[in-house]
């Protein structure tokens, strides 16, 4: 893997922490270095000659994709607000980006010291009105027009050409969209009412239903047009649609599960439901639903 040159940050902002007063709360200590440091020390025993054959064995791709695995279950624990279990996940996501790093290492040596002052290198670089030339009255549009202006000077960044250029291919397509939606609109291309926004999601619905009588690429080209007007229109309500999409997902695990378990008391196969049977199951789910969430918000009796 090839590092921009001068990955290091140097002492850009080293000499002006310590002039700066104390965060407030301030959230760490000795001890966290020393745990650091502890966990770099197993990861590099794991990963060494005389240590754990799966972990040696262990690729970047393979990691990759447990980190993702790890952030949807960190998300579980959070919305679940069980507290060991998100320290639970925090933790196994920090060790498998040292296990990134250390295989990275491998290829060419860059020190853990290099990787975290470049970022923070960064957020100061990124946060003038922080750090360099305080001013907490900035003004949103000015603040992400100077963290644009940072990240083009930045060497990792230099070959961009496009605002867009830093939004990941592999993001899911309705956090894609959102996202390319929120960056155009720094720069003044974005719909000025609200109103306007739904103008167009109701002209795509129209669209949508006309393609339904012609080719599947037609109708393919107008669902995706629908889709990214929707994401427009749930930034606009600050709403984001994949949140909104995952919460859809759940009810309708809970509201089937439900019509499972009426299935199973009815000793009924869900195979042999007919529509109406379904329907009323459905909407007998819904209401269960309802009722327990009245009860959970202090409703029920």
């Amino acid at each position: 893997m090839d590092y921009p040159e001068h990955f290091s940050t140097g002492n850009d902002f080293s000499k002006l922490l310590p002039h700066l007063s104390p965060p407030r709360p301030k959230t760490t200590g000795e001890a966290d270095g020393i745990a650091f440091l502890r966990l770099l020390e197993i990861v590099d025993h794991l990963r060494g000659e005389e240590g754990c054959p799966f972990d040696r064995e262990q690729t970047v791709p393979r990691l990759l994709n447990d980190l993702r695995e790890e952030l949807h279950e960190l998300q579980e624990a959070v919305e679940d607000k069980k507290h060991m279990a998100i320290l639970s996940e925090i933790g196994d996501m920090v060790l498998i980006l040292l296990f990134i790093r250390r295989i990275l290492w491998e290829e060419k040596p860059i020190s853990v010291a290099e990787l975290l002052d470049h970022t923070s290198g960064k957020m100061v670089r990124r946060h003038p009105h922080v750090f360099l030339d305080p001013d907490p009255t900035i003004d949103k549009k000015t603040l992400w027009s100077n963290w644009e202006k940072e990240k083009r000077k930045e060497k990792e960044h230099e070959g961009r050409t496009s605002l867009l250029d830093g939004i990941p291919r592999t993001m899911s397509a309705l956090e894609r969209a959102f996202r390319q939606g929120q960056k155009a609109a720094r720069t003044g291309f974005d719909w000025t009412e609200e109103e306007d926004v739904w103008e167009k999601v109701i002209e795509e619905v129209g669209e949508l239903s006309e393609a339904r009588s012609e080719g599947d690429d037609r109708l393919d080209h107008e669902l995706g047009d629908l889709l990214l007007a929707l994401t427009s229109y749930a930034r606009h309500r600050g709403l984001r649609p994949e949140e909104s999409l995952a919460r859809a997902n759940d009810r309708f695990s809970k509201r089937f599960r439900h019509m499972e378990e009426e299935c199973r008391h009815l000793n009924r196969e869900l195979s042999s439901l007919s529509p109406d049977e379904w329907d009323r199951l459905w909407e007998n789910a819904k209401k269960t639903e309802t009722s327990r969430s009245a009860e959970n918000h202090g409703g029920g009796s």
